[in-house]
């Protein structure tokens, strides 16, 4: 096993290294970048998280024991370096099809296996570019929801729940319309970021409907301003019965200088492989066709960040994230219980996310390849009884105060 990893290791070297000495012209040129990152958190309570808690989403909602304490009032701190990362840069020198090429390898170490980290893919594609109007892109990358607006931070979070995370193999075309327009259209698969169901996180569903997601959106970029829409639609099979989700978002970004100020509003259904709020539920059973109906909750979301500096930066985040509820009512069991799935829902004591808050602060000092970060995030979270809406009743609110101090050397 051990000889098998240095194989494993030796080869990726050498992959990496042979474009970087290879004189032929034919040959794409190999731009390589990365960062070595390391992370210190506390967190004053249990959250909803991944990567070891690297990665959080949400506190979790209280856990009665039977002498009445709650399980999840417990803090935790951790140091880690998984959040390493390296990428490849690839142009190629040839044109195919009247078309420049380009493709791009990222990867870092925060695939977990039972009890050590993995070098997990980040992003695999390729382009192609026709003269300055057409690009098509094939392969891994970030989704278009998550888009070109997204939060500035320091957390690897970026905003999640409140800004849509998901990196998705697609197809995806741009067609710039007009010297500052363009439309996207893409069709998207499920890989690391999935729907959720009876089986858990699985890209199953989506793959047994048989068709992909599909997003069409339109942007408009200026010297100074970035601002679209976007709507995305996907149908995922749970066992033998299809559910259809709708998702739509807008947003602007305006840059000038060392201010950085941007925004999103995200009315999303069913939007758990993007890492945020909600799921969806069961409406119904047939008990002579086996049929069973679901229901989409809905989600509204938005956050504005604001970002000023350049060598001492500093920067604020404010989110909010509102259940909606169901589309339909949901179907409760003998003993009064509701089956739904996705972020916010706690199958065991029948509680349900309510509304999410948060507020987050961080001042970096950038200083030639090094990085020095410290970030503060307050989230609170207000959890209920599920209802039959897919609301909440008999609220109560629950904090989770997070501090993040990172350093982190670029090449």
């Amino acid at each position: 096993m051990i000889i098998f990893k240095k194989l494993q290791l030796f080869t990726l070297l050498i992959l990496i290294s042979f474009p970087l000495f290879a004189t032929d012209s034919t040959l794409p040129s190999v731009d390589l970048y990365g960062f070595v990152r390391n992370d210190l958190y506390f967190n004053s309570r249990q959250n909803v998280e991944s990567a070891d808690g690297l990665f959080n989403i949400l506190p979790k909602p209280r856990d009665i024991d039977g002498l009445g304490n709650d399980l999840n009032d417990k803090p935790n701190s951790e140091m880690l370096s998984v959040a390493t990362r390296l990428g490849l840069d690839l142009k190629g020198n040839l044109q195919v099809f009247g078309a420049k090429t380009s493709a791009k390898i990222e990867f870092d170490f925060a695939g977990i296996a039972t009890n050590y980290y993995l070098i997990r893919l980040r992003q695999a594609y390729m382009k192609l570019n026709w003269t300055d109007k057409t690009e098509l892109l094939i392969g891994q990358t970030w989704h278009p929801m998550f888009g070109n607006v997204f939060p500035t931070l320091i957390s690897l979070n970026t905003g999640a729940p409140f800004q849509p995370f998901n990196r998705s193999p697609q197809i995806r075309l741009t067609e710039n319309i007009a010297k500052n327009l363009s439309v996207i259209a893409a069709a998207n698969y499920q890989m690391q970021y999935m729907s959720q169901g009876p089986v858990g996180s699985s890209p199953s569903y989506l793959k047994s409907a048989l068709l992909p997601s599909f997003f069409l959106g339109l942007e408009t970029k200026t010297k100074h301003w970035i601002s679209g829409v976007g709507f995305d639609t996907k149908t995922i099979k749970i066992n033998y019965d299809n559910l259809s989700s709708f998702s739509a978002m807008v947003y602007s970004q305006y840059a000038k200088q060392n201010l950085l100020v941007k925004a999103k509003v995200i009315l999303g259904e069913n939007m758990s492989d993007h890492l945020m709020i909600g799921g969806y539920g069961v409406a119904g059973f047939n008990a002579s066709t086996q049929n069973t109906d679901y229901t989409n909750f809905n989600n509204l979301s938005y956050w504005i960040n604001i970002v000023y500096g350049k060598q001492v930066q500093i920067g604020v985040f404010s989110g909010i994230t509102q259940n909606l509820g169901t589309n339909q009512s949901l179907l409760s069991s003998p003993l009064g219980k509701f089956t739904a799935y996705g972020y916010g829902f706690n199958a065991l004591n029948q509680t349900q996310l309510d509304k999410l808050l948060r507020i987050s602060a961080f001042v970096a000092y950038n200083a030639s390849n090094i990085k020095i970060a410290f970030e503060y995030e307050l989230t609170d979270a207000i959890y209920g009884v599920i209802e039959r809406n897919g609301r909440v009743k008999n609220p109560y609110s629950i904090t989770n105060h997070r501090a993040l101090a990172s350093i982190s050397y670029f090449f």
